[in-house]
């Protein structure tokens, strides 16, 4: 690229949607290196698809559609993967005469030229969108497999591959660091892709990586053979999180504290020992600037008005029920922010701290030294704490403490890993807590879910069978049969889901309630109590969600569970049956290391 701006340069720009000619000019000569079409994407002045035709225009190209399931193996052995990644060149098809290849940067001239000099036989141009070119390598290719490619042909045999281990300060430049830098891609990717967690999991012939995604696991492309790669990657993983990296008998936990694109994350990383190695699992939060307020909630109207109510109580226990990694502590920071100020002592202890709320005492739980729940709630209330919140009630003595904490003045908030709100009265008189003080000192369970959000770029309106929205419970009359859906795109992964939210089910304990409970009615009855008490469940407040537009029918299915209560006490939602979606719908001891490292992903 020349630094005098090239008048065909500024028209193509224009085309594209730059806005004045002063704009195009500064855009076609203002560069920092690397890819100009990458950089002018990157502006937001153009419009991408417009952007891509105009090039096409000026090369005489054309735009095509990639699909990876339909490139072969032997087409794209043609190019190195290392000069694929660095160049965004991709074999696509073998001709006769010629290779197809696709990039999203024609202005690339040092890659068309290197890639004719590899190729055997003439290239033939093909353009495409960048997202779905990058998604295609990454499939393709794997994640990581350049750098893959690196380590085998800089270590020579893959025999030694086998007890390689890797220290922590090794130089990422250096070709002695490529599993530290494979390994960091993985995470970076991860990173990228939004995921909470990634999985590496010894198999009996590979190694696969997963990421779990908006709550679904998927699996990630790996170069073939990566196998040969596992002990090296699991010792890296465990030198970071500062684990005994000789130690493969025993689980082991560790942690981690990373720097990448500006984003701190911390990691939580756990092994365990399975008979094709080490299985290694890393939990991904965010330090970044977190929101804690009654808006990222986006609670109901009903809801918010019931739950503001329950915070402004003086004393009391509130119960937040669900599944791990359903957003229930996400939730207790935002009660815990909402009524946090000066004339309140706010004290915490949790396993672990995931999220730090300026001006609370937070402790975190430390079983290998016998710091527990319920000791640890002991001691909490020798410090004269106006609210109390116990990361999870898990056997009786934490919740006899608790109990006792809200009977003498203490707002009390904790967590149950139950299905519904309801099932967590059954499960504390499973815990053989007494029916009186249950009911006299609880004051509402809340259930919660996570549900995936619609994707916003590929959102379309379907219309659903009157007779399935009926069978699931959908108030066909309120809200009538055609709701949003995704389609699947490259923004998404081609799942139509990009984002989650919470639905809620808030159960209040009310006087009739209170008298069941007493008399222990078993989990039907105080259910049918419940919602004759007019709590919304939360399959109901899974159709609030969707009425938004923000989830699909199909995902709120997934989540909740079927309102066979209501069913018996209403005449709109009636016992679901294994119904078919519409067509048009997609389908042991442990070692712990409480060090901390801070690590750069270069």
């Amino acid at each position: 690229m020349n630094a005098a701006p090239s008048q065909s340069l500024i028209n193509l720009l224009l085309e594209s949607g730059v806005p004045s000619t002063e704009e195009a000019a500064e855009l076609a000569t203002n560069l920092n290196g690397g890819s100009w079409v990458s950089q002018v994407l990157d502006s937001g002045k153009v419009e991408e698809q417009r952007f891509l035709s105009a090039i096409g225009n000026f090369f005489r190209v054309p735009i095509v559609s990639v699909d990876a399931k339909k490139i072969e193996r032997t087409t794209l052995s043609i190019l190195p993967s290392r000069f694929v990644f660095q160049h965004h060149i991709l074999p696509i098809e073998t001709k006769e005469n010629s290779v197809v290849l696709a990039t999203y940067d024609l202005f690339n001239s040092i890659g068309r030229q290197l890639a004719g000099q590899l190729l055997k036989k003439p290239a033939e141009w093909v353009l495409v969108p960048r997202a779905q070119l990058l998604r295609a390598m990454k499939t393709l290719y794997g994640v990581g497999a350049e750098t893959f490619d690196e380590i085998l042909k800089t270590r020579g045999s893959m025999d030694a591959l086998e007890d390689v281990d890797t220290a922590i300060e090794l130089n990422a430049d250096d070709p002695e660091a490529s599993v530290v830098k494979f390994v960091n891609q993985i995470i970076r990717e991860a990173i990228a892709e939004r995921a909470t967690d990634i999985h590496v999991e010894p198999l009996e012939n590979d190694l696969r990586i997963r990421y779990r995604i908006d709550g679904i696991l998927h699996e990630v492309a790996v170069p073939p053979q990566l196998r040969v790669l596992q002990s090296a990657i699991i010792s890296r993983l465990k030198v970071m999180s500062h684990m005994d990296i000789a130690e493969r008998r025993l689980p082991q936990d560790g942690r981690m504290n990373l720097h990448a694109s500006n984003v701190e994350i911390d990691v939580r990383v756990s092994t365990i020992p399975t008979v094709n190695g080490e299985s290694i699992s890393l939990r991904l939060l965010s330090r970044g600037e977190q929101q804690f307020n009654f808006e990222r909630l986006d609670l109901g109207d009903k809801q918010e008005k019931i739950i503001r109510n329950l915070l402004a109580q003086p004393n009391g226990i509130i119960l937040l029920t669900g599944p791990t990694g359903c957003g229930k502590s996400t939730s207790l920071y935002c009660f815990l922010s909402s009524i946090n100020s000066v004339q309140r002592r706010i004290i915490t202890i949790e396993e672990p701290v995931e999220y730090r709320i300026p001006g609370v005492s937070q402790i975190d739980v430390k079983p290998e030294i016998d710091l527990t729940f319920a000791k640890g709630l002991r001691h909490i209330l020798r410090q004269d704490p106006n609210v109390v919140m116990v990361g999870e009630i898990r056997d009786i003595e934490t919740a006899d403490i608790a109990i006792r904490a809200a009977m003498t003045g203490h707002l009390v908030f904790s967590t149950l890993h139950t299905n519904d709100a309801v099932g967590g009265i059954t499960r504390l008189l499973d815990m053989d807590v007494e029916p009186f003080l249950l009911a006299s000192v609880v004051k509402s369970f809340i259930a919660q879910r996570l549900v995936r959000t619609i994707c916003p770029d590929c959102a379309e309106v379907v219309d659903y069978p009157r007779d399935y929205l009926a069978e699931i419970g959908v108030p066909v009359k309120e809200l009538g049969t055609s709701f949003q859906r995704g389609t699947g795109c490259d923004q998404c992964r081609q799942t139509g889901y990009q984002g989650r939210a919470a639905i809620y089910e808030v159960c209040v304990i009310t006087e009739p309630l209170r008298r069941l409970i007493m008399q222990r009615r078993d989990g039907s009855e105080l259910k049918q109590c419940a919602i004759a008490e007019r709590m919304e469940t939360l399959r109901q407040d899974g159709w609030r969600r969707v009425a938004q537009g923000k989830t699909t029918i199909e995902e709120v299915v997934r989540v909740t569970q079927t309102d066979e209560v209501m069913a018996e006490t209403t005449e709109e939602a009636e016992p679901v049956v294994a119904a078919e979606l519409p067509k048009s719908a997609k389908q042991p001891p442990s070692s712990h290391s409480p060090r901390n490292s801070r690590i750069a992903l270069a």
